[in-house]
């Protein structure tokens, strides 16, 4: 038996050593670089296209899974890689916790609550992505359109023919969100400043940038903070070529100014950032602001504005917010937390055989939404922990480092954390790490930035 898998996995090997391989890879290079574009300005819409009967987005989930099985035999195949390791680490302990489990694996919702350690295995894909493919490098070069396509569609104005056919063709019709706006920013940003054409970092950095910046403000705080934090980022890593070039650093802050009065002038309507603007969801803008003011009004009843710091206070030892949109999800961690603790659930979490329990609280109705459809507790790292337990987030703690061990190897600074950080940090307030395109857009570019020759 074993000298059977010995074969099959030689066989693999010389398939894959092929020239033929290398002619298929640069065929479908331009159309992946493609396929990422579009998921980066459609993204929930784009990857609920069906095709024979499947969503484009399960496709995707399942390559990922694919993938990290071809990481596992290509590991067996080596003496050592420790490129691979962690990658196979997280695998092997999903494995592990589906057999100990006992999940059903007929069952889609087991591999749908672990998409997040499929996903993983897309970092592969973009650190063997061909470059140097012509055609690739010709997309390259139109990368800048996607800027005002997001913005107008982050506005919610898509053209009609385009929201017919998202209609038509897939299972949900939706508007860019906040942190997938906010990945196109550092991708495009960062990937441009550091690769494709630095000249550049002056427009990117004083002007798209504070362009975005009323958008999300508008759309998630979350999202505003990330990307603030990243231009802050962005302005400290070129310290020195901006204060070589302080007239025209100078004369760009102000024209950034200028774009920023105009942005929100037209996301807001007003300066005062006062939201009036009906295209931008003005139905859930009023439920979170009737939340907002029913726990204002309970704070003032409690006499604790005193205490108030962030938007955050304490109440009778529970952690909570003047923001309705943050409290309901103070309310859901702290509850995870509190369950998982009288479960005994802390090591090793609680699989994915069913929706975490914290959601399907019968005294919380509330939390799984209007149309009852939600099942995120709306944060990466709480929602690793609460399905692997301490020792998964650990291990997916060491993989975020991991990128920055290996950035640091071959640039010997850390700007791959200018990238990193605003994205996990949008991610610690939303669902993206869970979907499918922010988390494939994620894995592709950190790939792609530590394979492109500087």
């Amino acid at each position: 038996m074993i000298k059977t898998f010995n074969e099959c996995l030689k066989l693999i090997k010389f398939v894959l050593n092929l020239n033929l391989m290398q002619k298929i890879k640069n065929i479908i290079a331009p159309l992946i670089l493609i396929s990422i574009s579009l998921s980066m300005v459609f993204t929930r819409s784009f990857v609920g296209l069906e095709i024979l009967g499947f969503r484009l987005g399960e496709f995707v989930v399942l390559t990922g899974y694919l993938l990290l099985i071809f990481i596992c035999l290509k590991f067996y195949q080596e003496d050592f890689n420790n490129n691979y390791l962690i990658f196979i680490l997280i695998f092997i302990y999903f494995v592990l916790q589906l057999i100990f489990t006992k999940a059903d694996l007929l069952n889609s919702y087991t591999f749908k609550a672990g998409s997040f350690i499929a996903m993983t295995s897309f970092y592969f894909l973009g650190l063997n992505f061909p470059h140097n493919n012509k055609y690739v490098i010709k997309i390259q070069k139109f990368l800048p359109i996607l800027i005002p396509i997001t913005y107008i569609f982050g506005s919610s104005r898509y053209p009609k023919f385009i929201g017919d056919f998202f209609l038509n063709y897939s299972d949900k019709y939706e508007f860019i969100k906040a942190s997938d706006i906010l990945m196109v920013i550092v991708v495009l940003v960062f990937y441009f400043n550091n690769f494709l054409n630095k000249k550049l970092n002056f427009i990117f950095i004083f002007i798209v940038i504070p362009l975005f910046l009323p958008q999300l403000l508008y759309l998630s705080r979350g999202s505003f903070i990330a990307l603030t934090l990243f231009f802050v980022m962005e302005l400290f890593s070129n310290r020195k070529i901006l204060i070589d070039n302080i007239f025209k650093t100078f004369m760009y802050a102000i024209f950034g100014v200028f774009i920023f009065v105009v942005s929100t002038l037209n996301i807001y309507g007003n300066l005062n950032f006062e939201k009036s603007n009906p295209l931008m969801n003005a139905e859930l803008e009023i439920s979170q602001t009737q939340v907002l003011q029913n726990n204002l009004q309970d704070l003032i009843e409690r006499r604790n504005y005193v205490g108030v710091l962030f938007s955050l206070y304490f109440d009778e030892g529970v952690l909570k917010s003047t923001d309705g949109t943050l409290n309901w999800r103070l309310d859901i961690w702290q509850d995870l937390l509190d369950d998982m603790s009288d479960e005994n659930k802390n090591l090793f979490g609680y699989g994915y055989n069913e929706i975490l329990p914290v959601m399907t609280d019968p005294q919380e109705p509330g939390r799984m939404g209007v149309d009852g459809m939600n099942e995120n507790i709306h944060n990466y790292f709480f929602n690793i922990f609460a399905r692997g337990g301490i020792l998964l987030l650990g291990l997916f703690l060491y993989l975020h480092s991991y990128f920055v061990i290996k950035w640091k190897e071959k640039h010997n600074n850390f700007k791959i954390l200018n990238f990193i950080i605003p994205l996990l940090i949008a991610s610690f307030f939303d669902v993206s790490m869970e979907g499918v395109q922010f988390p494939l857009n994620y894995y592709f570019f950190i790939g792609t930035f530590l394979s492109i020759k500087n």
